[in-house]
C-alpha cells in the first residue's frame, strides 16, 4: 500500500499515533507472552506505516529516479509515484485529463493495470513526462 495523497498522509499519521498510544498502553501492563506479541504487532505496523510516510515526503519533496523500462506494462506502477514527484494532484490530474477525481483514484488504486495505452500516454503528458519508444526485432 501507498500514500497517494495529502488526504491518505493525514490518516496515516492519526494511524501511527494510534497505534503509538495502544503500544504505551500495552506496555503499562504485566510483560507476558501475550502482550509481548501484541507489542511486536503494534511496532510492525508503526514501522510500516512510518516507513510509507517517508516515501510519500520523498516523493513530495520531487526525490524521484525515474526506472529504466523495457516494456509499456512496466510503467504503470511507478506513474502514481511520477505524479506525486511532479506535485500534481489527484485533482489537478483530473483536471488536466477532463476526468473526475474519482476516476483518477480508481486508476491509481488498480495501479494504472486497465487503462488503455493511449490514456497512459495522455496520463503522462499531463503530469510532464517525456516519452520515448524503441522497437526492435
Amino acid at each position: 500500500i501507498m500514500i497517494k495523497s495529502d488526504a491518505q498522509r493525514e490518516r496515516t499519521v492519526a494511524q501511527i499515533e494510534g497505534f503509538q498510544q495502544a503500544l504505551a498502553k500495552v506496555g503499562e501492563g504485566k510483560p507476558d507472552k501475550r502482550s509481548a506479541a501484541i507489542r511486536g504487532s503494534y511496532q510492525s505496523m508503526i514501522g510500516q506505516l512510518e516507513d510509507e510516510l517517508r516515501e510519500y515526503d520523498q516523493l513530495k519533496s520531487g526525490e524521484l529516479a525515474l526506472p529504466h523500462v523495457e516494456r509499456l506494462d512496466q510503467i504503470a506502477p511507478f506513474i502514481t509515484r511520477i505524479r506525486i514527484a511532479k506535485g500534481v494532484s489527484q485533482t489537478e490530474l483530473a483536471r488536466r485529463l477532463g476526468l473526475s477525481k474519482q476516476v483518477v483514484s480508481r486508476y491509481e488504486e488498480s495501479e494504472y493495470q486497465t487503462v488503455a495505452i493511449s490514456r497512459l500516454q495522455e496520463i503522462l503528458d499531463a503530469i510532464g513526462i517525456k516519452t520515448s519508444v524503441t522497437l526492435s526485432a
